[in-house]
């Protein structure tokens, strides 16, 4: 694996990786936009995305309180969503 990376002062705009014959596309400005989103519904310091990814893979896998708020889930939801968008956004295949 090969990594070519486009620099700003202080600030990785761009990298390609090349991958088992393949050349991807990384787009730090969705990582930027990623940050962005979580952090208007919840902390994003420390290991607070692992703290809700176990929360919501818990809440999932043992149904913990069916009676669960959308106040509660809410920043769950979104917080996957938001998850979905930097995946599908942040690895482009170059052809």
């Amino acid at each position: 694996m090969s990594t070519i990376m486009d620099f700003e002062p202080a600030v990785a705009k761009n990298m390609v990786v090349e991958f088992k014959g393949a050349t991807y596309n990384i787009n730090s400005s969705d990582i930027v936009d990623f940050l962005q989103a979580c952090e208007t519904f919840m902390s994003i310091h420390g290991n607070d995305f692992e703290i809700m990814i176990q929360t919501i893979s818990d809440t999932i896998i043992d149904n913990s309180n069916p009676e669960m708020t959308m106040g509660v889930l809410g920043p769950q939801l979104k917080f996957l969503r938001e998850v979905g968008y930097l995946l599908s956004g942040l690895v482009s295949n170059i052809e």
